[in-house]
C-alpha cells in the first residue's frame, strides 16, 4: 500500500566514496548528529560507503521508541553478522518480542541493581586488589584500569568466575569481533588471523569451563546464591529450543563483555573529568572518606553521596556508553512529518539531546549540578538516554552505575591523583568510546591503604 505524500528527507552531504562514514565513527557520533538536527531537525539521512541509512534524532526520537519502538522496530540485522561469529542464531541484544522478553528474564535479574547490592562487597574486594600495588610517583593507566576492574568484579558477581588469567584474549576476542561485525571498523580477514582465532577458542574453553562446573555443582551444594550461569542452565530445562550449548556460552561470555566495552569506558571518562576538573575533587573526597568512615559501605550508603552520583550523570550525559542504537523498520510509519518504508535502516540518536541547549544550557559545559532535585534538567522528557532507550535500553544499567561509584569512591579514598594540565582528551572506539592509551594519572600520595577499604 501506498505511503501518504510528506515532505522529502533531507539528505546530509557527504564525501566522494566514503560519505559520512568518517562521523559515523562512535567518538564523532553523537555531535554530528547533534549538528545536524540542529540543521535539518529530527529526521536527515546519511551515507556510508555507497550506503544510505536514514537518522531518527532528538528527543522526539526517543520518544517515539519508548512508544512504538516494541512494535515497529528489529534489531536483528544490526546484530546478526555478531551472532553469526558467536556461532548463535540469535541472543538477547539481537531479538525482539516474546523471546526478547524471555532472555530478559533469564538474564537480566544477574546484572539488576539488587544484584549489585548483593555483591557489593566481593566488587569492593576487586577494587582493592586493584588499587593496592600502586605507590607515590606511579601512573595510573586510566583505560587499562578500568578494564581490568571492571571485567573482575562482574565476572565474580555475575558468574562467579575471574577474568585476570583471560583479559589480554578477551580484549582481542571481543573487540576485534565486535569491530568486524557490529561497528564495521576493521574488515572480515580480522576473524581469520590465528592470533583472534586462539583468543576466541581460549575464551570459549573458559565459558565452557565454567558452565560445566555450574553444572557439576549446583549452588546448594556449592554455598553460593544462583547466578547467571544457574539462571541459563535452568532455563535451558525449561526451553531447551533457545538455550543449545552455544547459545549458553553466548550468554555467559556476555558478563565478560558487559563490563570490558561499556561500564569500564564509562569508568575511565569519570576518573577523566574528575582531574580534568580539580575544583571537584575536595568534596568529592570528602564524601569518600565519609563512605568508607566506619568501615566498608552498603549500597545504601552509596546512594548518600549526591556529589557523586551527580558527577557520574553529568560525565554520562557528555561521555554516553551507547551515543546511538541502529535498527531496522519492521513497518511503514510517519514520524516527525516524514513516510518511512519498512526494511529502512534507521541510525536512532538517543543523546542528540544530550548537547541541546533547551534541555541543557551551555550544553559542552561539565556541570554535575544540572542533576540537583532544583535544576533537574534531565527530567524532561526524552532528554537524558546514556543507556539506551526502549526494549534494549541496557539490562544492566543498575549494575553499571553502581559499580562506577563504588570504584570511584574506592579510588578517591585511596589514592590522591593529578592529570597532567597538557594532556587533551582523545577519544577512540574500541568499538564504543574509550579515552585513549595516552591518559594516565600521576600518584601524588597514598591517603589510605587499600586493604583499609575493606575493614
Amino acid at each position: 500500500m501506498a505511503l501518504p505524500s510528506s515532505r522529502t528527507v533531507p539528505v546530509v552531504p557527504g564525501r566522494p566514496l566514503v560519505g559520512n562514514l568518517p562521523d559515523l565513527m562512535t567518538p564523532r557520533l553523537r555531535p554530528f548528529l547533534t549538528r545536524h538536527y540542529r540543521t535539518y531537525g529530527p529526521v536527515f539521512q546519511v551515507s556510508a560507503l555507497g550506503q544510505r541509512f536514514t537518522a531518527l534524532a532528538g528527543p522526539e526520537a526517543n520518544l517515539f521508541t519508548m512508544k512504538e519502538g516494541h512494535q515497529v522496530l528489529r534489531s536483528e540485522e544490526a546484530w546478526r553478522p555478531n551472532d553469526l561469529e558467536m556461532g548463535v542464531r540469535q541472543s538477547l541484544i539481537s531479538v525482539d518480542g516474546e523471546v526478547h522478553r524471555h532472555y530478559r528474564r533469564v538474564e537480566g535479574p544477574s546484572y539488576a541493581r539488587s544484584a549489585f547490592v548483593a555483591g557489593l562487597p566481593r566488587a569492593l574486594s576487586v577494587a582493592a586488589e586493584d588499587l593496592a600495588p600502586f605507590r607515590t610517583g606511579d601512573t595510573l593507566p586510566v583505560a587499562e584500569w578500568s578494564k581490568n576492574v571492571i571485567t573482575e568484579q562482574l565476572a565474580r558477581l555475575v558468574v562467579n568466575g575471574t577474568a585476570r588469567p583471560y583479559m589480554a584474549d578477551m580484549l582481542r576476542f571481543v573487540q576485534t569481533a565486535l569491530m568486524v561485525t557490529v561497528t564495521r571498523q576493521q574488515p572480515r580477514a580480522m576473524l581469520a588471523l590465528p592470533g583472534y582465532r586462539r583468543s576466541k577458542a581460549a575464551i570459549s574453553r573458559m565459558v565452557d569451563g565454567l558452565i560445566d562446573a555450574h553444572r557439576r555443582t549446583p549452588p546448594a551444594e556449592a554455598g553460593r546464591e544462583p547466578d547467571l550461569v544457574d539462571s541459563v542452565l535452568a532455563a535451558t530445562l525449561e526451553r531447551p529450543d533457545l538455550w543449545r550449548p552455544a547459545d549458553q556460552r553466548m550468554a555467559v561470555m556476555g558478563a565478560f563483555i558487559a563490563g570490558m566495552d561499556t561500564a569500564a569506558n564509562s569508568l575511565a571518562f569519570i576518573l577523566y573529568r574528575m582531574h580534568r576538573h580539580p575544583e571537584y575533587l575536595p568534596a568529592l573526597r570528602a564524601e569518600a572518606d565519609t563512605l568508607f568512615r566506619d568501615g566498608p559501605p552498603d549500597a545504601e550508603a552509596l546512594g548518600r553521596s549526591p556529589l557523586l552520583h551527580r558527577f557520574v550523570m553529568e560525565t554520562l550525559r557528555l561521555h554516553p556508553i551507547a551515543p546511538a542504537l541502529t535498527r531496522t523498520l519492521t513497518q511503514d510509519v510517519t514520524f516527525a512529518g516524514h513516510s518511512l518504508r519498512a526494511g529502512t535502516t534507521v541510525i536512532i540518536g538517543t543523546t542528540v539531546s544530550h548537547g541541546l541547549e533547551r534541555f541543557y544550557p551551555d550544553p559542552e559545559r561539565f556541570d554535575p549540578d544540572r542533576f540537583t532535585r532544583e535544576r533537574a534538567e534531565h527530567r524532561q522528557p526524552g532528554a537524558y538516554a546514556p543507556f539506551g532507550v526502549g526494549a534494549h535500553t541496557c539490562a544492566g544499567s543498575g549494575m553499571a552505575e553502581g559499580l562506577m561509584m563504588l570504584n570511584t569512591a574506592a579510588l578517591l579514598r585511596t589514592l590522591d591523583l593529578s592529570l597532567d594540565p597538557a594532556y587533551r582528551l582523545r577519544e577512540v572506539a574500541r568499538p564504543t568510546p574509550s579515552p585513549d592509551r595516552r591518559l594516565a594519572l600521576r600518584v601524588e600520595g597514598v591517603r589510605h591503604d587499600a586493604v583499609s577499604l575493606l575493614a
